[in-house]
């Protein structure tokens, strides 16, 4: 069973009923799977409790107690604030930030402060004071120290900028950004004196970056905050939480928050079992392209079905698994796709079939009406993912050197879509099923793999995000394994141990071979 844990109102100023939606929005999401999910409160009976998991926002002295002795009984523990002393430590925050190459600000601009409660989380809006002199700094400074003690005041400097809120799922590529002065969705009603966002230039791709490795380091995994981007584009961290109500955003939030929980419960099971990679013996890598390097770990199917679902397409999910289904199928037995074919080319056909048997079984429905959306939706999708994974396979290439291979069901231009993608040349060689004849999850399109590298299958590690067509079959080559553990076309959950490691993120693959 899975035991989730809702926090106490008091830690949720201004912000019950988005924090208790989140919890609920997670607890659906993992049922889907099939897991038995309860939620109590922190302020319930907890003791109580047995459970083979454990997911908690909850913030007591009382329940950290508790969760760390369900942690020492073999429990898997899943509580971002558990072991992270920033949350609640002001001091703390600002000496993580500046030891990891944060920005960080000494002086106050136009003579302006904030006032903030040291230790603890903030409960109200009495824990952080706008101060725009001086004089209401020193005022401030007094009453907090009158409520929270002689070292439960901190004074940080006012910066001028853009007030940006961040939210992320380590591990996941989940992580978004926005201006609360563009809708004005504010916890509290103090003055930030920014007003109107400008919308200041800023390096997204960085923040998440730092953020990630930050909070990965921290143990912290579901966590948001704020920043202030300065008019030269500069990011200022200015705060740093676990658990934020995600509300803009939600479902796509708890979709990956679930990938978490599920990718931490089979790297348990692996662990228990004994079997993990082997990195000292690895010395080429293969990797799967469609639903690996393109979409995060979804499987294509997911991935067309939200943009469908984001877009406002009118169609039932059982007649557009019936299309996918069909559209695949179709291209897989009839020379659609030419070796020329781009990648926008190839989806724009791919669309064009989906659409037309739906058009064909639903009456009113015109395909001419959503083609050209999904196409420029889902490609813009496509180059982001795919953008983010080819910085992942420079790095590796350039910190390791190792071999790289690329293993693909694919139609006979996948020359051309990497050309397009900007990822021609990073692989030694190029092994796909539609130039082979073979497909998977026959493995012995994996041991052509290994052939390429020259290497023997235990010293190669095939990347893929499917469980049946890149994992088992290359584990039967004789391979270590890493899956890409995305959202899949069926709620089915294999039990992991064909894998040697679990992830959420290509990214995972060059920390782990760089031990970063």
């Amino acid at each position: 069973m899975i035991l989730t844990i809702s926090r106490a109102e008091h830690f949720s100023p201004n912000s019950v009923a988005k924090d208790a939606a989140i919890l609920e929005c997670l607890g659906r999401r993992l049922r889907q799977y099939g897991f038995d999910v309860e939620t109590v409160s922190e302020e319930g009976p907890m003791l109580d409790a047995t459970a083979d998991v454990y997911v908690s926002m909850s913030r007591s002295r009382e329940a950290a107690a508790l969760l760390r002795q369900k942690r020492q009984e073999g429990a898997l523990v899943i509580a971002p604030s558990l072991d992270a002393p920033l949350l609640t430590s002001r001091k703390e925050l600002e000496r993580v930030l500046r030891s990891r190459g944060f920005a960080v600000k000494a002086d106050a601009d136009n003579g302006a402060y904030w006032v903030k409660r040291t230790g603890g989380y903030t409960e109200s809006e009495a824990d952080i004071v706008y101060a725009p002199d001086q004089e209401s700094m020193e005022r401030a400074l007094e009453q907090m120290r009158e409520r929270h003690g002689q070292d439960g005041a901190y004074v940080s400097p006012h910066i001028e900028g853009d007030a940006l809120k961040f939210y992320g799922v380590e591990g996941t590529g989940f992580f978004r950004t926005y201006y609360p002065a563009d809708d004005g969705e504010e916890k509290f009603s103090y003055p930030t004196s920014t007003g109107k966002a400008s919308h200041y230039a800023f390096d997204a791709e960085a923040l998440q970056e730092q953020m990630d490795s930050l909070v990965r380091q921290e143990g912290i995994t579901f966590y948001g905050g704020d920043c202030i981007v300065s008019p030269d584009g500069t990011l200022y961290v200015i705060d740093i939480n676990d658990w934020p109500s995600y509300f803009r955003g939600r479902e796509e939030a708890a979709g990956a928050m679930a990938k978490v929980v599920i990718r931490e419960m089979m790297r348990k099971r692996l662990s228990d079992s004994g079997r993990r990679l082997d990195i000292g013996a690895i010395k080429g890598l293969i990797f799967d392209y469609g639903g690996t390097l393109d979409t995060g770990g979804d499987h294509w199917g997911k991935v067309i079905w939200q943009a469908y679902e984001r877009l406002g397409v009118g169609v039932d999910e059982a007649t557009f698994r019936d299309a996918y289904v069909y559209a695949e199928r179709q291209l897989g037995r009839n020379p659609i796709i030419r070796p020329t074919d781009t990648f926008r080319e190839t989806l724009s056909k791919k669309l064009e079939i989906e659409l037309a048997y739906i058009e064909g079984v639903k009456e009113g429905f015109r395909a001419a009406d959503h083609h050209d959306a999904l196409l420029s939706a889902l490609y813009e999708e496509t180059f982001r993912h795919t953008s983010r994974s080819l910085r992942v396979l420079r790095q590796i290439k350039k910190e390791t050197g190792l071999s790289m291979v690329l293993v693909s069901n694919f139609y006979g231009n996948v020359g051309t879509v990497l050309s397009e993608m900007g990822i021609e040349g990073l692989f030694d060689s190029v092994v796909e099923s539609a130039v082979v004849g073979i497909r998977k999850p026959d493995p012995r399109i994996f041991t052509l793999g290994v052939e390429a590298l020259g290497l023997r299958p235990e010293e190669t590690l095939v990347v893929g995000d499917s469980y049946e067509k890149d994992i088992v079959p290359g584990r039967r080559a004789g391979c270590q394994t890493l899956w890409i553990m995305g959202e899949g076309w069926t709620a089915n959950l294999p039990d992991g141990l064909d894998a040697n490691e679990v992830a959420t993120d290509i990214s995972a693959v060059g920390r782990l071979l760089m031990g970063a």
